[in-house]
């Protein structure tokens, strides 16, 4: 990013009476990330680009265009630089958005598919052992591990994970197959070992950004 990019996110949060510690409340973000914008060090990524739109009223060309909303000006030598790494980062969104449309349709199909797939296996496992009936409905608690399995992976946050299902599914199947009630209860206390994990790594990351 360059510095007058910088210097037109740093307007917008002055005119708009945001301090950086408020505007990267607002964002979700660090407030070191809005200092290293506004001095031209880093770039906003594509989710943040569209909070910045939404929060100024302003259009994302417009935010990347560092308000130019005409285009981009190429007749002033001395803003050469800025305007090829304004150009860069229009062309590298304006691919991610339209990369987004399939990655959506194909996830879509399978986000509504899962539920009828579960529900399948755990048929197909009664019928072909009666013994199974008593534990195959344990298929069922699969369905929010895989959404929000998806959703931890994609928003990089180990806190939507619902990791009790996991100790649920390891209690039962321990439990129905091996009789290993009293001693699989210990993995209850895993889940807020996992939570605290999750919950340093998610601020680590922040901090990092």
């Amino acid at each position: 990013m360059s510095i007058k990019q910088g210097d037109y996110l740093k307007k917008l949060r002055t005119e708009n009476h945001l301090s950086q510690e408020k505007l990267a409340e607002k964002l979700g973000v660090s407030r070191q990330s809005i200092s290293k914008w506004e001095q031209g060090y880093a770039v906003p990524d594509t989710d943040n680009v569209f909070k910045l739109s939404k929060l100024y009223g302003l259009s994302v060309d417009t935010i990347l265009n560092c308000g130019e909303t005409d285009g981009i000006k190429t007749d002033a030598p001395a803003e050469n630089s800025g305007t090829v790494d304004s150009a860069n980062t229009n062309a590298a969104f304006a691919e991610e958005k339209a990369e987004e449309p399939p990655k959506r349709k194909r996830r879509s199909w399978i986000f509504a598919a899962y539920p009828f797939i579960a529900v399948f296996v755990m048929v197909a496992l009664g019928v072909l052992n009666s013994s199974l009936w008593k534990s195959s409905w344990i298929c069922l608690l699969t369905i929010p591990l895989f959404y929000t399995g998806i959703f931890a992976y994609e928003k990089k946050n180990l806190l939507i994970f619902c990791y009790p299902v996991v100790v649920l599914i390891l209690f039962f199947i321990g439990g129905f197959h091996f009789g290993l009630w009293h001693p699989l209860w210990i993995l209850f206390l895993t889940i807020p070992i996992y939570y605290i994990g999750a919950a340093v790594s998610v601020k680590n990351k922040k901090h990092k950004h």
